[in-house]
């Protein structure tokens, strides 16, 4: 398999719709490169290495579908 090769893009990515947006860069630490997750209208940010991501990525829907269940900052 081949890795996507990094764009050389600087600037953040925007995602939004009608109930969030967020702001995603990439962001180098003393302890290496996270990416930041920053939701503008609940003013929170947190940043996130490598392995974080990939146990995001292997979580089941369901897992996903409770964590969107919940009530922010409960």
């Amino acid at each position: 398999m081949e890795f996507p090769r990094d764009g050389g893009n600087e600037g953040p990515i925007v995602i939004a719709n009608e109930f969030a947006d967020v702001v995603v860069r990439k962001v180098e630490t003393r302890n290496g490169v996270r990416l930041e997750l920053w939701s503008p209208r609940r003013g929170t940010c947190v940043r996130y290495d490598a392995v974080a991501l990939d146990a995001l990525s292997y979580q089941e829907p369901e897992f996903i579908t409770d964590l969107l269940s919940r009530t922010p900052g409960a």
